[in-house]
């Protein structure tokens, strides 16, 4: 397998650019997540967020630059890609003849866990779920089906997670209980990558910020107290723009 220098990184994202036609959407993109954090990405809409997720999970080809699981090119050996890296889109996809319920048993089965009817049966309960598991996703809300989605990803317990505007669909009881659940999750050693164009619950390890298909700011969260995203990603451009 063709390796990085970085190998040793969860994940790597070497100069990444993405065109739509004649539009470049994203525009030399280059960061690294070394080991287990919570991180967002963030920026408004349009910035570019979705469609670097989508390259990072192996969903879209960059026209150009190189994106590494755990030292490995995602586009050179998909199936290790896969088997390590989960993207919950902002609509995720289910199948119609399926239950809720019926979703949790197929993924189980599929990737034959052991031991997953008790936790899923808690993440389905913690976020109101478990009443409706007898119905199909088409009849559930946005957040109700965002959040069987999450469900579903949490059981499959990936080494990189990617999390496409997880807040966006959520109340705030919700919001808070997938952060704190992301929260062990980085204490198990799993890296996270959420997009995001709200204010977190809490401080993230990390904040990358987006703007028209550019990183124009990657900053500790600790540092970032007390500042919403607005005003993190408009310090960002002032920044871009003195300089």
């Amino acid at each position: 397998m063709s390796g990085h220098p970085n190998h040793g990184a969860h994940l790597t994202v070497s100069h990444v650019s993405y065109r739509y036609g004649p539009s470049w959407v994203l525009n030399d993109i280059t960061f690294a997540l070394p080991g287990a954090a919570l991180v967002v990405l963030a920026g408004r809409n349009g910035a570019g967020k979705s469609t670097l997720l989508r390259c990072l999970a192996g969903w879209a080809r960059p026209t150009r630059g190189e994106v590494f699981i755990q030292g490995v090119r995602v586009y050179q050996h998909e199936r290790h890609a896969r088997a390590r890296v989960l993207l919950v889109p902002d609509t995720p996809p289910f199948y119609d003849e399926l239950t809720a319920w019926e979703h949790v048993q197929f993924v189980a089965r599929a990737n034959r866990l052991t031991g997953w009817r008790e936790p899923a049966e808690r993440w389905l309960r913690q976020f109101g779920l478990w009443s409706a598991r007898d119905a199909y996703p088409f009849t559930l809300s946005r957040g109700m089906r965002y959040k069987l989605g999450l469900c579903l990803a949490l059981m499959l317990q990936p080494p990189l997670l990617l999390l496409d505007e997880p807040l966006g669909p959520l109340d705030p009881v919700s919001a808070g209980l997938l952060w704190e659940e992301l929260e062990r999750r980085r204490g198990e050693g799993m890296a996270i990558l959420l997009s995001s164009h709200q204010t977190p619950p809490a401080d993230p390890d990390r904040y990358l910020l987006m703007e028209d298909g550019v990183l124009i700011g990657d900053l500790p969260g600790g540092e970032t107290a007390d500042q919403t995203l607005e005003e993190l990603l408009a310090d960002a451009l002032d920044a871009q723009i003195g300089g």
